[in-house]
Formats: C-alpha cells, sequence, structure tokens
C-alpha cells in the first residue's frame, strides 16, 4: 500500500468488492457482501477471499499511522478460519499492535453479518520510506 492507497486500496479490493466501512487512529474497518463470485467449489466463501479482506483491512489500519511518504507491504499473516460463509456480509476489523520504525505488528477479526466469529488473524508489515528507498534504486 502507497499513500495513495490510503484513498485507493486497488484494483483486486475493487473486483473482490471490499469496501473501507471505517479507518483511523491504528484501527480499520473493511467489508464485504459475499457474492457467487467469492465461493469455493464446495459452496463456501473462499479462504483467499477472507485472507484478501484481512490483508486490506490490516494494510489500512497500519496506513492510517504512516507519515508523509511512508508506504508498507505485508511480509506475512498468519489467519485461523473459525466458521464457514456461505451468504451475507464479512467485515474484517484490524488493528496495529505495535509499531516500529520499520514494523508494524497488527491483529484482525472477521465477522459475518450475525457478528458470529469467523477468522482471527494476526500479520506483519514491512514500514519503508519511499523517498529513501527509490534514491537507494
Amino acid at each position: 500500500m502507497t499513500d495513495e492507497g490510503a484513498s485507493d486500496p486497488g484494483p483486486l479490493v475493487r473486483l473482490l468488492g471490499i469496501r473501507r466501512t471505517s479507518s483511523g487512529n491504528g484501527a480499520c474497518r473493511f467489508d464485504l457482501t459475499v457474492r457467487p463470485e467469492h465461493m469455493n467449489p464446495y459452496g463456501v466463501v473462499h479462504g483467499g477471499v477472507v485472507y484478501s479482506l484481512v490483508d486490506t483491512a490490516m494494510g489500512g489500519a497500519l496506513v492510517s499511522q504512516l507519515g508523509p511518504g511512508e508506504r508498507c507491504a505485508t511480509l506475512e499473516i498468519k489467519i485461523n478460519y473459525l466458521a464457514p460463509v456461505s451468504e451475507g456480509t464479512l467485515a474484517a476489523d484490524a488493528r496495529v499492535v505495535a509499531r516500529t520504525r520499520r514494523i508494524g505488528v497488527l491483529d484482525a477479526t472477521v465477522r459475518d453479518g450475525g457478528d458470529r466469529l469467523v477468522a482471527v488473524a494476526t500479520g506483519s508489515f514491512y514500514i519503508q520510506d519511499a523517498a529513501k528507498d527509490d534514491a537507494r534504486g
């Protein structure tokens, strides 16, 4: 995610129908309405869709704490899938747990429209200063 990513999370997010519903102060929420295209062959939302929702929410939470010229990239995310979803909405709430100059650690939960916990995740993101990193080439 770049500085521009704070306002436009990118084409994959648009393709999946993921929407930002809140962001600021190291926290962020994104949601999506489940569509047939989100399903795996067994008729439940594909884990990759849930992962993309979590990754987007975590990135948004960290971006809300970045300074001018900083951007972030996912290093890793560990996700536990707790319940299948086949319809309705999903919402991912992410928050920054800790941040150093170059690393952000975040956690997130995903709930369905009935407030059932669907997944939990932790992740780490690399924070870079775009101007310094671009100058090093």
